[in-house]
């Protein structure tokens, strides 16, 4: 089944424990590094998905059984904030709310945001100007923005973009010096980018990218430092999807370049920041390639383009999804490439790599 592993880069992988034996797994998700420690959500097969520990000698162990007996406490999120470990977590009495370990003491819930046993089901937790930010719902305002310090007192709605129950639902939060970016709902603009600086005046739109109702629906978000320049696909309903950039002004955010001609769409997907540059998976209309991007029209050219072979017609084949996963190590940048033959619907996946020397 689905186990921890580990690899120390010389000798074979190995699983760490056998946690719950037979095919089903222990299903190891969301792990962060705390303390010197691993942690991440685990089941044995008795306590339900739980939050877990490894020290990287002894058996990994449950830090606590949050949500007593088989149901799960569903530790997920988790989020290294002042030092402690923040995540949202159900203890089957609250809902799933915001809960805090210190890496000692057992985990405690910070605040019942949503009063009773339906939950606020905080998501999203972000850390921006010494402060955690998250989307979560008070069952009176909808999934909206929400800020906390990691006390009871100190956890509070930013703002309630769309008034009311009706829900902004601001979510893939991006952080700069200055803001946290992200993309919201509100019933005049549709889904927009927005911006906040952790105060209600300070959140607000960008930028109404598709003028009106219909949403331009902002992706992708990443930030590069060279440049402090946000960078994320839209669609303004004149060129597709295609990439733009923003300095978190109106007049400041604009589109980078039509990658695919006219109405299609070029994409901006799987961005990386990598010595300055963005690189990111496009579509010039013909194939799916590696680009790089300085945030100028002029300044984004193809990285290059990935043959795979040819099929059993003698047509050349490439990538379809990816490329995706970056690593960095010195000089050399390794990803993977994932392509699926069109006839008999196989997927490969292949890991290659390329030297920025010479890109």
């Amino acid at each position: 089944g689905s186990e921890l592993w580990t690899y120390d880069g010389t000798n074979p992988p190995s699983m760490v424990a056998d946690s719950v034996s037979g095919p089903s797994g222990s299903s190891p998700e969301d792990p962060i590094v705390f303390n010197n420690q691993l942690y991440f959500e685990a089941t044995d097969g008795s306590n339900g998905w739980e939050l877990w520990t490894y020290d990287g000698t002894n058996p990994p162990s449950m830090v606590a059984d949050i949500r007593s007996g088989y149901f799960a406490g569903n530790a997920r999120n988790p989020t290294v904030f002042n030092n402690q470990l923040y995540f949202r977590a159900d203890d089957g009495i609250n809902g799933s709310e915001l809960w805090t370990y210190d890496g000692t003491n057992p985990p405690s819930m910070v605040a019942d945001i949503n009063s009773g046993s339906s939950g606020s089901s905080p998501s999203y937790l972000t850390v921006f100007n010494n402060q955690l930010y998250f989307r979560a719902n008070d069952g009176s305002n909808g999934y909206e923005l929400w800020v906390s310090d990691g006390s009871s007192v100190g956890t509070k709605m930013v703002k309630d973009i769309r008034s009311g129950s009706a829900s902004s639902s601001p979510h893939d939060f991006c952080v700069s010096d200055k803001f946290v970016y992200f993309r919201a709902l509100d019933d005049s603009t549709g889904w927009e980018l927005w911006k906040s600086d952790g105060t209600e005046e300070g959140t607000e739109l960008v930028k109404d990218i598709r003028p009106g109702t219909t949403s331009s629906s902002p992706g992708h978000f990443i930030f590069n430092e060279r440049d402090e320049m946000l960078y994320f696909s839209s669609n303004d309903g004149e060129n597709g999807t295609e990439l733009w950039k923003s300095d978190g002004t109106e007049n400041g955010t604009n589109m980078v370049i039509d990658l695919n001609n006219g109405s299609n769409s070029g994409y901006f997907n799987d961005p990386i920041a990598i010595s300055g540059s963005i690189y990111f998976r496009g579509y010039n209309g013909t194939t799916w390639s590696l680009w790089k991007t300085n945030g100028t029209n002029e300044g984004t050219n193809l990285a290059f383009t990935i043959s795979l072979g040819q099929d059993g017609y003698g047509n050349t084949l490439y990538s379809q999804y990816s490329p995706d996963e970056f690593i960095i190590h010195g000089n050399d940048v390794y990803f993977i490439i994932k392509y699926e033959n069109e006839y008999s619907n196989i997927r490969h996946t292949s890991l290659y790599w390329f030297d920025l020397r010479y890109h």
